[in-house]
């Protein structure tokens, strides 16, 4: 539950710092302190196991590098551009559909098939997803830049549903953690430089303890330690019921948005949040063995 409430927390606290830091530069220090925490995890792992730290590197390196740019690069830039423009709780219902673009991808991949009641689910999260992207805003407008951040945040979902079809093969060589920290640390040199830019964009006057402590938050906490929580719940409870809690996330956002940033709750929110929800239970209903991974909220 802790897990739920830092990824359901994190898109306000996102939100906060970037009123006086650029999203690419708040992306490359919160991935510096998501690495860190990871990195010493992952270290103490290989030490105890005699495994090579860069192992995975080694045996798989077209699939790591095309990992590291599908859910890393490019998702991290779309997702924090995206939820610079759009609300929390808008980033959070609609990052919640990447589970949607990963049964696409696999089919189109012949790695999984879906019966007509998963199918069904299917399409009523699809439904759910436009009506958030569409009318997701109280200006509905072309020019709209929550409309114009939603279209990002969907991007975003969609880049990290590819990342976790194309996951799911590298996964049975490899854990998790090795292939999550491998990944980190070769995405921070290309973010980086994606960040140069806009250093002076930042206004560091503003960087006093809590924005920082806010940006320790969303790095170390919510894509850090919350990553190997989930594993480990996973591990323990099973994808299913784990991933069950994992659809708080939204309502967590949307009601701390309310609180913390003053966010109006809309009914399109209300109304494409429960559809994409249902017709993912649907899914999960209709394939009882499913492994599902969540939606990043990271």
């Amino acid at each position: 539950m802790a897990v739920v409430l830092f990824w359901g927390l994190n898109f306000v606290v996102v939100k906060i710092v970037l009123v006086v830091m650029h999203p690419h530069v708040m992306n490359i220090f919160r991935l510096i302190a998501a690495a860190a925490v990871l990195t010493w995890i992952y270290w103490r792992k290989t030490q105890q196991s005699g495994e090579p730290f860069w192992g995975p590197l080694r045996a798989d390196p077209g699939a790591l590098i095309r990992l590291t740019l599908i859910g890393w690069v490019f998702y991290q830039a779309a997702f924090i551009i995206g939820l610079d423009y759009t609300s929390a709780g808008n980033g959070a219902i609609i990052m919640s559909s990447a589970p949607i673009w990963t049964a696409l991808l696999s089919l189109t991949m012949g790695t999984e098939r879906l019966s007509a009641k998963a199918w069904f689910g299917l399409l009523v999260s699809i439904v759910g997803t436009t009506t958030v992207v569409a009318f997701g805003s109280a200006e509905i407008s072309l020019s709209s830049d929550l409309l114009v951040g939603n279209a990002i945040i969907l991007a975003a979902a969609i880049l990290w549903g590819s990342y976790t079809a194309l996951t799911r093969p590298v996964v049975q060589r490899h854990s998790p953690l090795s292939l999550t920290v491998i990944a980190l640390l070769l995405c921070l040199p290309p973010l980086a430089l994606l960040a140069i830019p806009y250093w002076d964009a930042t206004d560091w006057s503003q960087m006093n303890f809590w924005y920082w402590f806010a940006v320790m938050f969303s790095g170390a906490l919510s894509t850090g330690v919350a990553i190997v929580f989930w594993n480990n719940a996973v591990k323990s409870l099973g994808a299913s019921h784990t991933a069950a809690f994992g659809n708080l996330v939204p309502l967590i956002a949307l009601i701390s948005g309310f609180l913390i940033l003053g966010d109006p709750i809309l009914p399109a929110q209300l109304i494409g949040g429960t559809l994409i929800i249902g017709g993912l239970v649907i899914m999960r209903w209709a394939r009882k063995k499913m492994d599902i991974a969540p939606a990043s909220f990271k």
